[in-house]
């Protein structure tokens, strides 16, 4: 336990400085000073909660909250993310639906994904639902699968081209803007 000392000048007629006794915890230390000694209160014990992220029924430890949140942090600074979905997508290409309207214009059909791109299609020497040629797919320097049919990651593809030809790279660039 800590122990502080708490001095308090009190003028001797205040306090009836006389009544002191050993019993007392007051003491007089002299010329109208009085001290008390006290005990200062321990600080309540915090039992560990679950971050924000976790229910209370799973209650994961703090070095599990904090390799998740590791591995977040990490999953977000990557320019392609493995698996992406539209969250990922979203945080990165805020104009993402521009690529689906551009997507409409080069490559118009039907997808598992409901929004008239023939994101799977692929050609001899271009493909994909913005129909990239294969060189072009390669200088983004992606490390998805060639045309691989999913949305986001073409996508991703699509912006890393849009930032180092622009997007006049496609043939199609005035259907982007809608």
């Amino acid at each position: 336990m800590i122990k502080r000392i708490i001095a308090v000048t009190v003028a001797a007629g205040f306090l009836g400085v006389s009544g002191f006794s050993q019993a007392n915890p007051l003491k007089a230390s002299g010329a109208g000073e009085v001290t008390k000694t006290a005990q200062l209160p321990q600080p309540k014990k915090v039992k560990p909660r679950p971050c924000y992220r976790h229910t209370s029924e799973t209650k994961p430890t703090k070095r599990q909250c904090l390799k998740i949140y590791k591995a977040k942090r990490k999953r977000d600074s990557m320019k392609f993310p493995p698996n992406p979905t539209k969250a990922d997508v979203a945080k990165r290409v805020p104009d993402w639906r521009g690529f689906v309207r551009l997507g409409r214009c080069e490559q118009p059909g039907y997808s598992k994904y409901g929004d008239g791109v023939n994101w799977s299609h692929s050609g001899p020497t271009w493909g994909g639902g913005l129909g990239i040629y294969k060189s072009t797919w390669y200088t983004a320097r992606s490390p998805y699968k060639l045309w691989s049919g999913d949305k986001w990651e073409t996508i991703l593809v699509g912006d890393a081209i849009r930032d180092r030809f622009g997007i006049t790279a496609w043939g199609a660039h005035r259907c982007f803007y809608g």
